[in-house]
């Protein structure tokens, strides 16, 4: 039994490390993301089951399954964006100060995002929140939109 333990603590140990190699200080936040969204479906689940008019329903559970593996599918994107750019920069002798920036930035919008989700969730099983808390995150939402814009030089499309 001992051995088991060790192999598994060895394989996500391996696994970490890779993440953390590649990601460098955004690990933490790519750690925040993926916590947030199972959170997201386990609050959603709990405000339906919180409230005398809705009810849990597979369907709808498995929407928010699928809209996770949508954002996943976005992390995953974002990085080959990251690298085609960095490979682009490279070969024209342009130095870039970091090779993930759009990823930083994506996984910076589905953090704000998915804790407004879960503070949303709370708020509809009837649960008061801090109203700081919201305004914290809404100014949050409005710095990563900016970012985007200087980044690519110019207003986004909402």
């Amino acid at each position: 039994m001992e051995d088991i333990k060790s192999v598994v603590i060895a394989i996500f140990t391996t696994i970490n490390l890779c993440i953390a190699n590649y990601f460098g200080i955004f690990t933490p936040l790519l750690y925040g993301v993926i916590l947030l969204m199972v959170a997201d479906l386990f609050t959603r689940a709990y405000a339906a089951g919180a409230r005398e008019d809705e009810k849990v329903e597979s369907k709808l559970v498995i929407k928010g399954i699928y809209r996770k593996i949508g954002m996943g599918m976005l992390i995953v994107l974002s990085l080959l964006l990251d690298y085609g750019l960095i490979q682009i920069a490279n070969t024209l002798g342009i130095v870039v100060a970091t090779k993930i920036i759009f990823t930083a930035l994506t996984l910076a919008w589905i953090f704000v995002r998915e804790f407004i989700s879960n503070l949303e969730n709370l708020q509809h099983a009837g649960m008061d929140l801090p109203p700081f808390i919201t305004k914290a995150l809404n100014v949050a939402k409005d710095k990563v939109d900016s970012m985007g814009e200087t980044i690519i030089g110019g207003k986004m499309d909402e």
